[in-house]
């Protein structure tokens, strides 16, 4: 690092561009895990599928470009309708089914539906798309230099500004609007909320809606910095879920804080451990969260804000 800060040490500096890009990093998994915590709050189902929402948004983004000539941040929009629309199939085709039964724990059963949809779906794009790695051009294609201490490509900036602007408009919707708090009634009962005229099923199909559409975008605004590739959402998958299950399974609120931190965490442990225990620093902390606080860190106080 060159161009050093006066009065800031070399490990001190380094400690700091860490933290800087561990939040901007943290951005980005918190909008990505924002949409499994909204499904598991107001439906309480486990969507083992939502890498692959993800997956799907990034191709959604990639051929954007490369096949329709749009820029970078135009093709964030087909990212959220192609994660929008899997979570709309899924809800309505492959889910549908099992809430209308008569069967008993359909808990389990959504689970198992979900993860064989996400092995489906990358079957599929393997045959599609081939297993060839991709990558999206950046947003903003630039490096900034803040006080010659903290070096950070424009393209970070820019993808956690948006992710942080959706962050802010889930958070309006959830308080804001009826669509909000037809969510939050359905969190706290289902079927109280259906006995005072709340629509269960749609308003279900909004929720796997928006969190398929925010798994894309985030896939998307990660794709610059990660390849694109058929099973890519086992891996974003696996930061969504270390991030609901620090914060707390259906804690919106508990995904923002968890994102942040285990973005830190990760960057951090790159100063002082080895770069490629990177996934396992993350595991580490969700395991050090669930011995001292089973619940996640905000499960406790409430479920889905």
């Amino acid at each position: 690092m060159t161009g050093t800060c006066k009065g800031l040490s070399q490990m001190s500096q380094l400690i700091l561009q860490s933290i800087v890009l561990g939040i901007l990093q943290g951005g980005l998994y918190a909008l990505m895990a924002i949409g499994l915590s909204l499904v598991f709050g107001v439906l309480r189902v486990v969507n083992f599928a939502h890498g692959e929402f993800a997956m799907l948004g990034s191709y959604g983004a990639y051929f954007a470009v490369s096949q329709m000539g749009l820029p970078a941040p135009v093709a964030i929009v087909a990212a959220a309708l192609a994660g929008g629309l899997a979570g709309l199939v899924t809800n309505s085709f492959v889910l549908g089914p099992i809430y209308s039964s008569r069967i008993e724990r359909k808990g389990e059963y959504t689970i198992v539906a979900t993860f064989v949809l996400s092995q489906l779906l990358i079957a599929a794009a393997t045959v599609l798309f081939s297993t060839t790695y991709r990558k999206l051009p950046g947003l903003w294609n630039t490096n900034l230099n803040f006080l010659n201490t903290i070096f950070v490509s424009g393209n970070r900036i820019a993808a956690f500004a948006m992710a942080m602007a959706l962050v802010a408009l889930v958070f309006w919707i959830v308080y804001r609007t009826n669509l909000g708090r037809a969510w939050r009634a359905l969190t706290q009962n289902q079927l109280g909320a259906a006995v005072v005229g709340i629509d269960v099923k749609r308003y279900a199909t909004y929720a796997f809606v928006v969190s398929g559409a925010l798994a894309g975008v985030a896939a998307a605004l990660l794709a610059p910095l990660m390849f694109i590739f058929p099973s890519s959402g086992v891996v974003t998958l696996a930061k969504a879920f270390i991030v609901v299950i620090i914060g707390g399974m259906g804690s919106i609120g508990g995904s923002l804080v968890a994102g942040l931190l285990l973005g830190i965490i990760e960057t951090m442990g790159t100063i002082w451990g080895a770069s490629g225990y990177t996934d396992a620093y993350g595991f580490a902390l969700m395991i050090a969260v669930l011995l001292w606080r089973p619940q996640g860190l905000f499960g406790q106080k409430e479920r889905m804000v």
